[in-house]
């Protein structure tokens, strides 16, 4: 973690150079790194299995069979911390609501994707009949690709 904050930090000192008042409070397009499109990708993996997490839910199981629970909190805590201590340079307030955000949005996406996991490994035909798994796959890179650029957007435009 701290060699992506140290080569964060020295680009957005360069980027910055003439505005020392925004220099490390609000994350800018131009400073976007490989973290971004990581998470990203990660994201996309994790909301195809979190799809079928949801069928396997909705259907035949029922939510902590593939971990108990426990676990899912344990994960929960774990996003947030990481999230804290990505932000802590945007100040206290922001690092702590951007900690629950990506603590509820990934961890769901998490739980979900786990459950999903189980459900695939039992019965892997939901996955691969009519290879529908190939299509669920690439059109929650699809969203996660989306989504990404809209946050862009919109740093962009505040």
């Amino acid at each position: 973690m701290t060699d992506g904050d140290s080569s964060d930090a020295s680009d957005r000192s360069e980027s910055d150079a003439g505005s020392s008042a925004n220099s490390g409070v609000a994350p800018r397009v131009e400073n976007t790194s490989g973290y971004g499109v990581a998470m990203t990708f990660v994201a996309g993996i994790l909301l195809a299995l979190a799809y079928y997490g949801w069928l396997s839910i909705r259907g035949p199981r029922m939510l902590g069979q593939a971990l108990p629970e426990p676990f899912y909190l344990l994960a929960l805590a774990f996003l947030f911390v990481i999230e804290l201590l990505n932000s802590r340079r945007a100040g206290l307030a922001i690092a702590v609501a951007r900690g629950i955000a990506v603590a509820a949005v990934y961890g769901a996406l998490f739980i979900l994707a786990v459950e999903g996991g189980a459900y695939i490994w039992d019965q892997p035909e939901v996955f691969l009949d009519n290879f529908v798994g190939v299509t669920v796959v690439a059109l929650s890179l699809v969203v996660a690709a989306v989504v990404y650029v809209a946050y862009l957007t919109v740093l962009e435009a505040s």
